[in-house]
């Protein structure tokens, strides 16, 4: 396992057995989002089941005398990302049942 820096203000993930779907879905949910300076993705081949996400975020301000804190750290903005995504699949799984059922009981 690769050590993380937790409060670094950019990151890139790779996350295996994954394609488009996930990556533009992650990247558009990220650039929505005011603390985020850069978001994309990319998949380095099309025979690898896997999609890398980089962010940028405004993070932290450093100079030599001062570090203030303007944004949220990268890692903290991925996971509030895929909170907002699992919420976007329960709306949809449970559209999906919805029109299911009507449809059944409507036979």
């Amino acid at each position: 396992m690769e050590k993380v820096d937790t409060a670094s203000p950019n990151i890139t993930f790779n996350i295996e057995n994954e394609d488009h779907t996930i990556g533009n879905t992650m990247r558009a949910l990220l650039v929505e989002r005011k603390d985020v300076v850069f978001a994309g993705y990319s998949v380095p081949h099309p025979m690898q089941p896997e999609v890398n996400i980089r962010i940028q975020t405004t993070g932290m301000f450093i100079s030599h005398l001062v570090q203030m804190p303007l944004g949220a750290p990268a890692v903290k903005v991925f996971f509030e990302a895929l909170d907002g995504l699992a919420e976007i699949c329960d709306v949809l799984t449970d559209a999906f049942v919805a029109a299911g059922a009507e449809s059944y009981d409507s036979q």
